[in-house]
């Protein structure tokens, strides 16, 4: 038997040698180049693959590729984000070229949606993504700025224009109820940085050319994100490196910023002549009037005022570079940016500068291994307001409102005016309130997917993040000088000084430090798997994460500076030492997820997710949640019947998506007792000493905040994607929420305040439409459009009330207009009936001929007063006539992005619009003019003898001088502006390859460049009042250059 055996193997040797010789004959280095089927340049990056093998490949620089393979069997498959995926057969080819043509529907798009990805065709509920490079051109601060009326359902809330000032998201108009802020309570959404949780300052610390794309979670969707997706969720992923030869980027630019719309008050003369005009009808004695000669002297009055003296032109500029590049084992990417902005007058600055690098390693076939490092510092500079606190509106009121008559400055010495307060004596003195932080962050993953079982990944990954910041606040000695003053009233100034006045002594110079610390670590294990056995498709996920956050602050400070000029603590008396605030805070969470997905056919989808979360901030019983969602679609264009009838229509998908999120952030432990340290902590002896008091009352009860949403989609493409379509519903129904009652229910000597608890109610709902356009016409013609209509509501079903606010304590019939609605409690409209304005005597006399005994506010109406609708018909007009105004505040908002490209350039052009609702004067526009305070230029057409017909009604009206709100301060809310605008010239790639330059772009770009219809002319229509810092136009010119 071995004889036979040993006789054959000669045989068989032959064989075996003659069957790899065969084999190895039929593989062969396969060549080629992948170029973009629009303008001919090569892709690099462009992953190259066998199909049904594992030994891909990337394209260098020039599109070049290289690979083994079987030219008479082998298929090769061609993939790159943004393009049509592309297989070739290869028929016995060995050299190819190959043209990938541009994804214009986007189906086949990768999109982050928490613990994982999703292709867009495989979304059921309501997710957004924007890319990076839709918006890096922008000369904005951060990521958040750059987003307005970028997404649809994503509101961007501006505080103010300040350098440094907080910019926020929110989502389909998430809220918060105002008094609940105070203990941590938020309405923003959460942000999330490559799947590690982050704070908003992180998300605003991180530079948009640092930024691959981003996710925005707007319903159930959010469910994965359980206890803090209640208000969405935002998801940032971050560049990493491709595989070729090192690629270094430059992108940068340099700009200015002014501010929208000049601020336009009476001017002097004006000023002095309404003053007059209602001196004269109250009769007031001549010494109290402007004569003609003082009049004469400010018609030729410069007219500047404090405004115009120290407002200036600004600058920004922002610069970053980035290296990254790598083989098919190792890719890396690093990079770096700086941003400056400084302000329009004083000291005004703001600047910030990032370090980000990261690495991908495959370890072994199946193991890959992520890290990723960044470091941060930014520092913002003020000036504060009289005796110190950044009161920016404080500041800024007082820089307009100060009459023109009123010098800032005679001879170099600032004036003493309205309470020994002047701006430029503040900003010369040195005052000053700073802030500055700096962070380090590691965030790095291991992945793991075993070839013995095909579709499984196991992950884990770990994020740890440490940051420290520090503030100050210097007050130092400052002096003002008053003037003699001449005039038939003593308002004009002279150039003869007469008294120096210490507007700040020593002794009351302030020196205040903080310090604050916090560390966080997230730790993230999950196994996923992903499989397609014939036609059904199924992707599960289990995951497992756990998040720790410590934080500690400190503030303290001295008085009476000792040694002049000395801004440090060693310069002040040491005796004055005062320990402000100390705080502590720890939070600890839990979670577990599950996420499973199945489809058939591509046609029925469906997705259901679920997340448990326990959080320390709430007690032992209270600490678990759940948290389900439930998405269903279907793809119609799939369908056999719609494919052979529809044609012109190349994917039509419904989809439904229901769920429940929750929220967590609140300030943690609010369910024990805290203290503070309080100066009148107890009383003895008829005197007050340092204690510790209760802060707020414990609430061992507290939870979760729980939302149920539901979202309706549909998603269409006609026209072999020219135009898409997505129209979706929503509803969501808020309960549990955080708020807090009235501190005035509690004894003033209990010490504490009254407790957050789970109350407040609230429903919202809403439709939007997105519409999208793209079209080549000719060769070199381009032409995009993208369509955003949004219409929401909401209402509040359950809230504690603000007595104090609504005066109940004075007026306790009150409900006798409002009821119990708490919509009526809390809105701007309510207000008063304006039935117009008693221009003449006559009018007067018929009004109270009908109403003998109506009065406003007390007194007897006179001509040029505006009147109302006595609602309880008691005879006279007081804040119980208040009442609804509208039916409805709600507007209509559309926004418009235009693109057009012709050969080499390309213009962008961004629209923001609102149709309908209201708008309405705020109260501090209509606070009276006097000798100390100058007013809007829109009361120069206000009522006298002589112009009957005037728009408003004399500034004594007491209607104004209460505060009132009424439908005659109303105007349509209707707003057309330009947000902004960006040109774009691309350098000829030819030319450029010359002089080693892969591609470079010239950009030119306006950001809140022109509001065509302003609903209130005389402020910026995103400045809540006339007092906010202004909103800014920023003109740049930037360069964008890669080798």
């Amino acid at each position: 038997m071995i004889f036979k055996t040993l006789r054959k193997t000669p045989w068989v040797l032959m064989l075996l040698l003659c069957a790899f010789t065969s084999v190895f004959a039929q593989q062969k280095q396969i060549k080629g180049k992948v170029v973009d089927k629009k303008d001919g340049q090569p892709i690099p990056g462009v992953s190259v693959g066998i199909r049904g093998k594992t030994n891909n490949v990337s394209t260098n620089d020039k599109g070049e590729f290289a690979l083994v393979a079987d030219p008479a069997s082998d298929v090769l498959v061609f993939t790159y984000v943004g393009y049509v995926r592309q297989v070739v057969t290869l028929s016995g080819k060995s050299t190819l070229e190959i043209s990938l043509a541009e994804d214009t529907n986007g189906l086949d798009d990768v999109i982050v949606v928490g613990y994982g990805t999703k292709k867009k065709s495989e979304i059921l509920g309501s997710v957004a993504n924007i890319k990076a490079e839709e918006i890096q051109d922008l000369p904005v601060p951060n990521i958040a700025a750059a987003l307005r009326n970028k997404i649809q359902g994503v509101g961007v809330n501006t505080v103010s224009g300040k350098p440094g000032s907080s910019i926020t998201l929110n989502i389909r108009n998430s809220t918060a109820s105002d008094q609940s802020k105070l203990y941590g309570v938020t309405s923003e959404p959460l942000y999330v940085i490559d799947g590690i949780t982050v704070t908003r300052d992180e998300f605003d610390n991180i530079d948009i050319s640092m930024v691959e794309d981003i996710s925005f979670l707007k319903d159930a969707s959010a469910a994965i994100y359980g206890a803090s997706g209640a208000k969405g969720v935002v998801l940032v992923t971050t560049k990493r490196g491709k595989a070729g030869k090192p690629k270094i980027s430059y992108t940068g630019y340099v700009g200015y910023q002014d501010n929208t719309s000049d601020v336009k008050m009476l001017s002097a003369y004006d000023h002095a002549t309404l003053l007059n005009d209602a001196n004269k009808i109250k009769n007031a004695p001549t010494s109290s009037l402007f004569s003609d000669a003082d009049l004469e002297v400010l018609k030729n009055n410069p007219n500047k005022s404090w405004f115009d003296e120290l407002w200036k032109v600004a600058s920004t500029n922002r610069h970053n570079i980035n290296i990254s590049g790598g083989s098919n084992a190792i890719t890396f990417f690093a990079g770096g940016n700086y941003y400056n902005e400084t302000g329009n007058y004083g000291g005004i600055t703001y600047n910030k500068y990032a370090f980000r690098s990261g690495m991908n390693a495959k370890i072994f076939p199946g193991l890959t291994a992520d890290v990723t490092l960044n470091t941060d510092f930014n520092k913002k500079n003020s000036d504060t307001y009289k005796n110190g606190g950044e009161n920016d509106q404080a500041f800024f009121q007082q820089l307009i409102t100060t009459p023109m008559w009123v010098p800032i400055q005679i001879d170099g010495k600032p004036v003493n005016y309205n309470g020994n307060t002047n701006p430029l004596a503040v900003i010369n003195s040195g005052n000053n309130i700073y802030s500055k932080s700096q962070g380090l962050n590691i965030n790095a993953s291991l992945n793991y997917s075993p070839s013995f079982i095909k579709g499984l990944t196991a992950s884990v990954r770990f994020g740890k993040n440490n940051r420290s910041g520090s503030s100050g606040q210097y007050i130092p000695p400052y002096t003002v000088y008053n003037f003699k003053m001449t005039g038939q009233n003593g308002l004009l100034y002279t150039n003869e000084p007469t008294t120096a006045i210490t507007a700040v002594g020593l002794a009351n110079t302030i020196l205040l430090k903080g310090n604050d610390m916090a560390s966080s670590y997230q730790a993230i294990g999950s196994l996923s798997y992903n499989r397609q056995i014939g036609k059904h498709s199924i992707t599960a996920l289990a995951a497992f994460d756990q998040s720790e956050n410590n934080s500690e602050s400190l503030s303290v400070y001295w008085r009476n500076q000792v040694l002049p000029n000395v801004n440090q603590y060693w310069g002040f008396d040491q005796s004055t030492f005062t320990m402000q605030e100390n705080t502590f805070g720890e939070a600890v969470q839990r979670s577990f997820i599950t996420r499973f997905s199945y489809d058939f056919d591509k046609k029925y989808l469906l997705e259901a997710i679920g997340r448990w979360d326990a959080s320390s901030n709430f007690a032992p019983g209270n600490r678990w949640g759940l948290f389900p969602s439930l998405g269903l679609g279907w793809v119609i264009s799939q369908e056999n019947f719609f494919k052979e009838n529809v044609k012109f229509v190349s994917n039509l998908k419904v989809r439904a998506n229901y769920g429940m999120v929750g929220e967590s952030r609140v300030d943690a432990r609010l369910w024990q007792s805290r203290y503070k340290v309080d100066p009148n902590g107890y009383s003895y002896n008829e005197s007050m000493y340092g204690g510790l008091n209760p802060s707020i009352l414990p609430n061992p009860d507290i939870t979760w905040e729980k939302a149920r949403t539901m979202n309706l989609g549909l998603d269409a493409a006609l026209f072999n994607n020219k135009l898409n379509i997505t129209y979706e519903f929503y509803h969501r129904y808020s309960y549990d929420m955080f708020d807090k009652g009235n501190n005035e229910n509690f004894p003033m000597y209990a010490g504490f305040e009254a407790p957050i608890v789970n109350y407040q109610q609230r429903t919202s709902w809403g439709h939007e439409i997105t519409l999208g356009y793209r079209t080549k016409l000719g060769k070199d013609f381009g032409i995009s459009t993208d369509v955003m209509f949004g219409f929401g509501n909401s209402r509040i079903d359950r809230m504690f009330y603000n007595q104090f606010q609504l005066w109940d304590t004075t007026y306790p019939d009150l409900k006798y207009q409002f009821g119990t609605n708490p919509n009526v409690y809390n809105t701007s409209n309510y207000g008063l009936i304006s039935k117009g304005m008693l221009r003449t005597q006559a009018d007067v006399d018929a009004l109270l001929n009908k109403y003998p005994t109506y009065t406003i506010n007390g007194s007897v109406p006179q001509v040029g007063w505006l009147y109302y609708e006595d609602v309880n018909g008691d005879g006279k007009i007081t804040e119980k006539d208040q009442t609804l105004m509208f039916k409805s505040l709600n507007s209509f908002g559309v926004g418009f992005n235009v693109g057009l490209t012709y050969k080499a350039f390309s213009l962008n052009t961004n629209f923001v619009t609102r149709f309908g609702g209201k708008a309405f004067f705020d109260t501090k526009s209509k606070a009276p003019a006097s000798t100390t305070v100058n007013v809007p230029a829109y009361w120069k057409d206000h009522w006298t003898p002589e112009n009957t017909n005037a728009e408003f009604p004399r500034f004594d009206d007491p209607s104004i001088a209460a505060g009132w709100n009424s439908t005659f301060w109303a105007r349509s809310g209707t707003m057309i502006r330009i947000n902004n605008m960006t040109l774009t010239y691309k350098m000829p790639r030819n030319f450029m390859n010359k002089l080693g330059i892969a591609d470079s772009r010239f950009v030119l770009t306006g950001n809140n460049l022109w509001t065509i219809i302003n609903p209130l002319d005389y402020k910026d229509p995103y400045s809540s009042t006339i007092y906010d810092y202004p909103t800014l136009r920023t003109i740049s010119v930037g360069l964008n250059v890669s080798l």
